[in-house]
This record gives structure tokens, sequence and C-alpha cells, in this order.
């Protein structure tokens, strides 16, 4: 009698039993190693890659530069055919300059060309006879340059040059002259010289390959030869010229 009231607890335990094994079972089949989530990679997996500029050192560059223009003394190798000038001047010229460098810390040097637009040339003799033309020059110089150091994208610079130029003069003319002396001469005359230069400036970095320039600049073209036989003679052409340019740096 006692066992058969004990049967039906005795039977919800069993039940109970069973039902938690099963469950301890459903947890462990959960956490099996082929139903794993492997967590987020840390971020000190994969490498950072960062961009670092290197530069050739060569650079690309431009200029353009306005020059008030200067002549000094005038002669004559032949007074029968030119008159002996006793003032000589021209106007100023814009001046158009390409060229290419290498740069090596804080020294660089380039090779320039530079055009400078004719312009008008003026003499007068002692009697007052006028002599015009017009001259306008090519100039190709070897330049190095010393960068002073670089405060906020600023670097101040100072630096010199030494070529050639070839001096052209053109469209001779001397209204007063009277025959046997020529009136006109179309002939061109080209003149190559020694010519020299300092200059002094500033650049700035507008990006990291990309620099603006402002300075200035004194040049010395040698004499000018032209007129008649080639008889006109004028000492010291000389300029000093306000720049404006840029460098290009390769990479």
């Amino acid at each position: 009698m006692r066992y058969r009231a004990l049967r039906p607890l005795i039977l919800l335990g069993t039940l109970a039993a069973a039902a938690a094994t099963a469950a301890t079972s459903a947890v462990h089949a959960a956490d099996m190693p082929g139903n794993y989530t492997l967590p987020p990679p840390s971020s000190t997996d994969a490498p950072v890659l960062r961009r670092v500029e290197v530069y050739s050192g060569w650079y690309l560059r431009g200029d353009l530069g306005y020059r008030f223009q200067h002549l000094g003394s005038g002669s004559t190798d032949d007074a029968t055919l030119v008159p002996l000038t006793d003032g000589n001047k021209v106007n100023n010229a814009v001046v158009l300059g390409l060229g290419a460098g290498y740069k090596w810390n804080w020294f660089r040097a380039d090779l320039t060309g530079d055009y400078g637009w004719r312009g008008r040339y003026t003499g007068t003799t002692a009697a007052g006879t006028t002599i015009t033309g017009k001259i306008d020059d090519f100039t190709v110089l070897m330049n190095g340059y010393v960068d002073l150091g670089t405060w906020s994208g600023f670097t101040p610079y100072v630096g010199a040059g030494i070529g050639g130029a070839n001096v052209i003069f053109t469209g001779y003319t001397n209204l007063s002259a009277v025959a046997p002396m020529p009136t006109t001469e179309i002939t061109t005359r080209y003149r190559w010289n020694v010519a020299w230069a300092a200059m002094a400036g500033f650049s700035y970095n507008i990006t990291h390959d990309f620099l603006i320039d402002v300075g200035y600049r004194y040049v010395d073209l040698g004499d000018v030869s032209g007129g008649p036989s080639n008889a006109l003679k004028i000492k010291h052409f000389t300029g000093n010229e306000i720049r404006v340019g840029f460098r290009y740096l390769l990479d």
C-alpha cells in the first residue's frame, strides 16, 4: 500500500531528472567546436600602411619677371656710318624663364633659359641727333642657391649664376643722317657675351611638391652691337628684375 502511494512521486521525479539531462546535453551540444563564433580581429592584427613622401631631388621651374633695363656709354667703330652717342637708354622689358635643377639639403642648382622681350632703344648725340632701334636677348645661366632655413613654409635664399647672353639689335634708324651716312639698317645683329647674375628671394610651399618663388635678380648681359656694319657699340647692358615663379618637385 505504502509503495503504491509513492509511485506517482517516483514517476514525477524520474521525468524531472530526464528533462534536466536533456537540457544539459543541449547546452553542451551548442558549445561544440563546430559552432564556435570567432571574435572580431584585433586592430593590431593588420599592419597600418602609411604613405611616405620621397622626392628625387630634381625639379622643374618657370619664372615671369619685369626687368628695369640700363645701358652704359656708347661708342662707334666708324663715325662716317654711326655717330657717337652721348646717352643711351632702352625701355624696360618682360622676361620669361624656364629651367630644371636639383636640390640637395640646403643647396640647389639649376640651368635656366630666359628671354627678354624686345625693348625700344634710343641713343642721342652731343649734336642732338637721335638714333633708334630695338634690343632683345636670350640668356642661359647655370645657377647655385643657398637656402637659409624654413619658417612657416617660407624659405629665404641667396644665389648667383654665370653663363651666356645672346643680345640682339635690330631696326637701326637715324633720320638725321646725311648721305653717305645711312639712315636705316635692316640687318639683325647678334652678339654673344659672358653673362652673370646675383639673386635673392624666398619660396613658399603651396603643397609638398609645389612651391611659389618670389625674388630679385640683377643681371649683366654684356655689351650691345648694331647699326650699319655693326659699328654702334654700347657698354654694359644690365637689368634689375622682379620675378615670380614656381618650382615643381619630381618624385
